[in-house]
Parts: structure tokens; C-alpha cells; sequence
């Protein structure tokens, strides 16, 4: 950047329709079988700002939005007790993002939430951060860098590019080639995806632990309590090695 900067503050916005489908592509199609851990991937984007926008000795600060595809809970006809969606909402909560819900018209459409354009214009125009991280793949948002390249504010694109087999067809998944144009800054994110495979034990991970993929139709327990139940239907004295203790040898 070309002014140096006391504090440097990042804007970390997170389009949910974008995220829902990556998670999806790595827990269910790449060898990885994990989802993103929200936390591990601010810490990354963290590094990485403040190698680009940042100087030496410069404190950065990141204010982190998440823009789901849905409407609340509340929102809808019938809201769930303990749903996965709760449990998603608090991963994103502990690290620190602000949740933003989609409106119920622009839900119906199943997309991105385009409110995180007008949002973060915001931001840049009461200069309430120095540079835009944007994760997304979606076209809907190519006016944003623009917008904000007014304000003097650059922008930071994450992308993802990837593809797979659902069932005998080819999906092809690719980052809007005009919001990339758009982008001052831009990184493949399958690329470093692939850098930080899901380790136990590891400096870094962008993926959530454990990691300990099964096979669909596998079940630990089921084969545990099978094992014991076979146990117990052999009777002791058809074991070859059976041995009678004392005391029972005592009783005949």
C-alpha cells in the first residue's frame, strides 16, 4: 500500500453460498474428507494480509464477516432444536465472525447474499478498514472491487477452482473470471489448499481435525458390539485354551 499504516485493518468477508460449496467438494469429493476450520483459515488470512498490505512492526486487525445464503431460524416455518446449522454458527462465532443472514425474498433464489456488497462499501466509504479480503467465486459481486477501488481501498479475491465426478457427470466449479479481473489481488485457493492437508500435529492446518475418514457404510461400534455378543454366545469350555479357575474347578 502506498501510505504506511499505523494499525493496518483488514475486512475478512466470507460469502456462505461460495463456503457451503467448497465444504462440500473437500468432505465429500477430495481425499481430505474434512470441512474448513474457520479459525485456522482467519489465521491464515491474517499472515498473508499482513504480508501484502502490511510493513514491519505495523499491528493488524481483522474484522470478520460471514454472509450465509439462508434466513434465520426464526425466520422460517419450523426452526430445529440441534441442528448442524447451530453447531456451524457457533464454529463461526469462536472465531470470531459476525453472522449475516440472508432476507427470505433473495433466499427463495438459493445464491449468494448480496448484502455484503452494500456492507462492505460501508466500511471502505467511513474508513472503517485499510483493505478487503473477499472469499468467493460468485459473479453477483464483480462490482465490488470497483466500488472500492474508489474509496482507495484494494481488494484481496480468495478463489477456488475445482472439479469432480457426481455420480457419472462432471461438475465443474470455477472463480467468476470478472470478479477476478476486477480484483487487484488475487490466490488460488485450491493451490494452497492442497499445502495444508488435515495433520495431526502440524504447524498449520486449514482443515478441520480429526482426521479419520471411514468408509460410508462402516461402523465401529456396531462391529465392536458384534464382537462381544459372539463372545458371550461361545460357551468357555469350547475354547481350546479354557482353563477352570479354582474356584469354579471347586464346584464340579
Amino acid at each position: 500500500m502506498s501510505r504506511k499504516l499505523s494499525v493496518l485493518r483488514v475486512g475478512f468477508f466470507l460469502d456462505g453460498y461460495t463456503l457451503k460449496k467448497v465444504n462440500e467438494y473437500y468432505l465429500r469429493h477430495h481425499r481430505y474428507h474434512s470441512r474448513l476450520d474457520f479459525k485456522a483459515l482467519k489465521g491464515w488470512v491474517r499472515d498473508y494480509a499482513m504480508r501484502l498490505f502490511g510493513h514491519d512492526g505495523c499491528p493488524i486487525e481483522i474484522e470478520s464477516h460471514y454472509y450465509h445464503p439462508y434466513v434465520r431460524f426464526e425466520d422460517r416455518a419450523e426452526s430445529p432444536v440441534d441442528s448442524g446449522m447451530d453447531r456451524f454458527e457457533k464454529q463461526l462465532a469462536l472465531a470470531g465472525f459476525e453472522v449475516h443472514y440472508n432476507s427470505a425474498e433473495n433466499a427463495k433464489r438459493m445464491g449468494p447474499n448480496l448484502q455484503l456488497i452494500e456492507d462492505a462499501s460501508l466500511c471502505a466509504y467511513y474508513r472503517r478498514i485499510d483493505a478487503l479480503v473477499l472469499l468467493s467465486t460468485q459473479g453477483q459481486y464483480s462490482t465490488l472491487p470497483e466500488r472500492l477501488k474508489r474509496e482507495g481501498i484494494p481488494t484481496l479475491l480468495l478463489g477456488w477452482n475445482f472439479e469432480y465426478l457426481k455420480g457419472d457427470t462432471p461438475v465443474y466449479w470455477k472463480t467468476d473470471s470478472c470478479l477476478r479481473e476486477q480484483s487487484g489481488y488475487y490466490v488460488a485457493m485450491e493451490e494452497v489448499a492442497e499445502m495444508y492437508p488435515p495433520k495431526r500435529f502440524a504447524e498449520k492446518n486449514l482443515f478441520m481435525l480429526p482426521y479419520n475418514p471411514q468408509p460410508a457404510n462402516s461402523n465401529i461400534w456396531r462391529a465392536y458390539l458384534q464382537k462381544i455378543m459372539a463372545s458371550l454366545d461361545e460357551s468357555p469350555a469350547c475354547k481350546p485354551d479354557y482353563k477352570k479357575s479354582p474356584a469354579v474347578a471347586g464346584l464340579g
